[in-house]
């Protein structure tokens, strides 16, 4: 019975380890295909809900101005109509334009009405008359005419600031007095700005002469545009590029980090119509992503668990392949046959030898007659005896160094045991195979520190040969080599 070759044994192995390999790059394509197809779905869901809030912002600051704008509007053709029966009057001290003036409705958002007088007096609607020189100058806002103000002192019936909608008095052509009605900004706020995203968003109304805050709905206590502080997270502009952009009177967006909120806030920038003011309008993410935050919490989720099987699956699969590598390397160095070492461990265990200094037996062994028994009975009964001989020498000699190195040779590695140890396991292993009526020759050589491996093997396969030809000569054969 002949052994397979080594170099069979290495293809095989190398064969094995590439399909491994194979096998391998396959699962993390998967994983990896896996993982991207689940990012992907993330951002689309992400860039989407963005593009969404992009135009709900345009659609929710266009309304915020169209409110501010509609009142506005709506207020200042009263103070036209108003100011045209005063210029028509004449007189400003008179009981008629007092009256003019009670006709105004005033309420919770517009909190006065007056004339601002040539003399910086202002006349209220009551009929008083007080001076408001050093606040209000009828020089500056006369020559702006129709207009709305920007924040001013709220005179003698209030010093927080107020915005002011301002329309000329007109007699003969000349400007007697400028009409005006009088609010403050949190009211315009709240009466004409609508809910932004549910409350959760929040504006300011710069004027981009002068990039004065006009009107802030936000928690920070921002007055002038300049002073806002943020850190650009978008790359389309920088800060400074935003806010140019604000007070020439652009519309855009933008996406920034601030120093009152925790998380990137939306913003959409819209120009007035009616006046040279701009709405900012300004949305956080948790917000903006609120209707989607069930799915990216699950996709979260999602990938969380599919992360950890992953994880799981990968070591899995590292400890499974080096097992099927172990297996593999096992079974390129075992003998099939006989389950003993075979030549590739053999060889691998000589070069150990020479570097090492212990003493050791070397038995070479070689089965008598098992060619014979092949033709006479078949290689069935060939393989029992290998097997035979291969299940005594484990038992005897008690050692890992055992090895089939070819059809019908064994090698004995021996440490440990004296000269005298050794014969009794040969004896023992003569017997055991002569009650099976099978025979083997063996050599013997003990290292020293003359001999080294090469020397070892060639005397104690000489050795064997010896025995080998004794035997043949017993039983008057001759010797098969």
């Amino acid at each position: 019975m002949s052994d397979k070759p080594k170099d069979d044994q290495k293809k095989k192995t190398s064969v094995f380890s590439s399909r491994l390999v194979r096998y391998g790059l396959a699962t993390a394509a998967v994983i990896i295909t896996l993982l991207v197809i689940s990012t992907l779905f993330i951002l689309r869901i992400y860039f989407r809900t963005e593009t969404e809030c992009y135009d709900h912002l345009l659609i929710e600051t266009e309304e915020a101005i169209n409110g501010l704008e509609s009142n506005l509007r709506s207020d200042r053709m009263t103070l036209r109509i108003i100011a045209g029966l005063i210029g028509n009057a004449g007189d400003m001290n008179s009981l008629e334009v007092g009256g003019y003036l009670s006709t105004y409705d005033l309420n919770s958002l517009i909190t006065q009405i007056g004339v601002l007088l040539p003399d910086d007096e202002c006349l209220q609607g009551n009929g008083h008359k007080a001076s408001v020189s050093g606040e209000l100058s009828f020089e500056y806002e006369s020559v702006l005419g129709e207009h709305l103000s920007e924040l001013e002192p709220g005179g003698v019936s209030s010093k927080l600031p107020v915005i002011r909608n301002y329309v000329p008095i007109r007699k003969d052509g000349f400007c007697i007095g400028m009409l005006f009605s009088q609010a403050s900004p949190d009211n315009i706020a709240k009466a004409w700005i609508p809910d932004i995203y549910d409350k959760a968003g929040y504006c300011y109304v710069v004027n981009r002469r002068t990039g004065q805050v006009i009107i802030n709905t936000s928690p920070d206590e921002i007055t002038d545009i300049h002073d806002i502080s943020f850190i650009q997270t978008d790359f389309d502009y920088s800060k400074e590029d935003t806010i140019q952009n604000i007070l020439d009177g652009k519309k855009g967006y933008s996406i920034f980090l601030s120093d009152m909120a925790s998380e990137q806030l939306y913003m959409c920038y819209l120009p007035f119509s009616l006046e040279d003011w701009e709405m900012v309008v300004f949305v956080p993410e948790s917000a903006v992503f609120t209707a989607v935050a069930p799915v990216r919490s699950s996709m979260y989720r999602f990938l969380g668990v599919a992360a950890v099987t992953i994880l799981l699956f990968a070591i899995w699969m590292i400890l499974e392949i080096r097992r099927s590598v172990n297996e593999a390397e096992k079974k390129a160095n075992t003998d099939v046959l006989t389950g003993l070492q075979n030549r590739n461990c053999y060889e691998a265990y000589l070069k150990k030898l020479e570097k090492s200094k212990e003493s050791v037996t070397c038995l070479y062994l070689d089965a008598n007659g098992l060619h014979e028994l092949n033709n006479s009975r078949g290689h069935f009964a060939g393989d029992q005896m290998l097997r035979f001989i291969a299940d005594c020498l484990k038992i005897l000699f008690e050692t890992e160094h055992i090895y089939r190195i070819g059809g019908d040779e064994f090698v004995v590695f021996q440490t440990g045991k004296d000269a005298d140890e050794i014969r009794e396991c040969l004896k023992e292993f003569h017997e055991s195979l002569s009650r099976n009526n099978y025979h083997a020759a063996v050599g013997i050589s003990i290292s020293d520190e003359t001999i080294d491996v090469s020397d070892l093997i060639r005397r104690a396969e000489k050795s064997m040969y010896e025995d080998k030809q004794k035997y043949y000569d017993s039983i008057g054969k001759p010797m098969r080599v």
